[in-house]
This record gives C-alpha cells, sequence and structure tokens, in this order.
C-alpha cells in the first residue's frame, strides 16, 4: 500500500456512508447520536484533499531505506524510525 490515493482507496465509501446516515435517520431519528456520528465521518471523508496518499509505517520505512540505502538500516530499524516519524505526525496536529 505504499503508493494508494487515498481517494481511490475509499471508492464507494463516501456514497455508502451518506446511504448509512439515511437509514439512520429513518429508523432512529434526526436527534439520535448514530446519526450526528455518521455526518462527521461524512465531513472528515469529503475533507481528505485531492493527491492525498495512504502512508503506513511499513511504506514509510521503505522508503527511508530507499533514500538512505546504508547496511546498517535494518528493516527493523527503519520500522522502528518509520513508527517514530508517524508518532511525532501524530502528536504534532
Amino acid at each position: 500500500m505504499a503508493e494508494i490515493e487515498v481517494r481511490a482507496a475509499l471508492e464507494g465509501v463516501p456514497e455508502f456512508v451518506a446511504e448509512a446516515i439515511g437509514h439512520l435517520v429513518a429508523c432512529l431519528g434526526e436527534d439520535h447520536p448514530s446519526v450526528a456520528d455518521g455526518r462527521r465521518a461524512r465531513a472528515a471523508l469529503d475533507a481528505l484533499p485531492r493527491g492525498t496518499f495512504m502512508v503506513t509505517e511499513e511504506s514509510l520505512a521503505t522508503a527511508i531505506h530507499r533514500v538512505w540505502p546504508y547496511r546498517r538500516n535494518t528493516q527493523s530499524s527503519m520500522t522502528l524510525s518509520a513508527a517514530a516519524i508517524l508518532a511525532a505526525l501524530k502528536t504534532a496536529r
């Protein structure tokens, strides 16, 4: 999953969520918390910028190894480095 464009990976999901929201409204009513949760999920999907790529520890570790292909860089050290980078990005929000 190194180079999967997020919108392509989620093809059909926004439509499914919209349909699910409609079903929840019909069954549970407009004010139910599940309806609000569904609308937040739909808004989050709509907010994804075009060209966004999915990055995993594995794909980031592979990219790091491609840039710095030193022998001392083991797969486990690259995965640890990738995990540290992703953790730093998550806390920077």
